[in-house]
């Protein structure tokens, strides 16, 4: 059995098309199928309440990153294939996997791609992070200037799709000022006001932005890109050097692998996971999960 997740609001409603090609291939492969749609953010509980964990046997997420952060967890170390299905208006996993991303002539001959690699069954362990133990995500979280650059860039992804963050990130380079936090890293405590902590398990998010170039998803690590705070003039130099990943030359910014992150901070805090904002009291704890999702490539 194979159960698609749907989320109807993906890519501008673009997941929603999906659908007939998915029902058309699904027919032709002759394995079991389901369909669940998702009505809102946080709507697992009725989702997972939908699909026997017993029984199914792969998970494909018709959506975008968000969509598969919500769901993942649905899979962790489970007997179940994961599978995503990019109907998204980034999906910046995919560049996180073998064979990256392909360009494709038409909407449908991509979905038709990745639906085909259902009943193919090629399948890597990778690693997931998990929150605090109970939610999870394959790719990047943490907090800092890229709350605010996600939240200014949601109103803009139906104009602009995926370049919606690189316009939302100009804005906040000039107006975002860095926050006090306390980093325990592998048993390491420091202190500090940091303009950004990427907590990363693949390399890309935002709409391409290569934030931890060293990262994999399969190495058994989280790879941690802490920036520190800066002048804004530097700020401004910085921007250019994100996207290509070059930032890391810079002095503010480090890079290190680890296993775990315990974060520290006064009041709630947004944290972002895959483009999801969750809203967290202090202390936040990120944990690897090495080969915890067998994931369909």
């Amino acid at each position: 059995m194979v159960c698609f997740i749907v989320n109807p609001v993906a890519g501008s409603g673009k997941a929603k098309t999906a659908v007939a090609m998915i029902e058309k291939l699904m027919r032709k492969s002759g394995m079991e199928y389901s369909l669940v749609y998702t009505r809102s953010h946080g709507d697992i509980e009725r989702v997972a309440g939908q699909i026997d964990l017993n029984t199914v046997k792969t998970i494909a997420c018709v959506g975008g990153d968000g969509t598969v952060q919500e769901y993942a967890g649905l899979a962790v170390r489970r007997d179940i294939n994961f599978c995503v299905i990019p109907a998204g208006s980034a999906n910046d996993l995919l560049y996180s996997l073998p064979g990256g991303v392909r360009s494709f002539r038409s909407f449908e001959e991509k979905i038709a791609f990745y639906v085909k690699k259902i009943p193919a069954g090629r399948t890597i362990l990778a690693d997931v992070i998990a929150v605090n133990d109970e939610k999870y995500f394959f790719n990047i979280g943490g907090t800092g200037i890229d709350i605010q650059v996600l939240r200014d860039a949601i109103p803009l992804k139906k104009r602009f799709g995926g370049a919606s963050y690189f316009i939302s990130l100009i804005k906040n380079v000039v107006t975002y000022r860095g926050e006090e936090m306390t980093l325990t890293v592998d048993g390491k405590t420091e202190t500090g006001k940091f303009l950004l902590l990427a907590v990363c398990n693949g390399a890309y998010y935002g709409g391409k932005i290569n934030i931890a170039p060293s990262a994999a998803i399969n190495d058994g690590f989280i790879t941690l890109c802490k920036v520190k705070n800066m002048p804004r003039l530097k700020i401004m130099a910085l921007f250019p050097l994100v996207k290509p990943g070059q930032h890391t030359r810079l002095k503010e910014v480090s890079i290190q692998n680890c296993e775990e992150i315990k974060l520290e901070y006064r009041g709630k805090k947004t944290i972002n996971f895959d483009g999801n904002l969750y809203e967290f009291e202090s202390p936040v704890t990120f944990k690897i999960l090495k080969d915890a999702v067998r994931l369909i490539v």
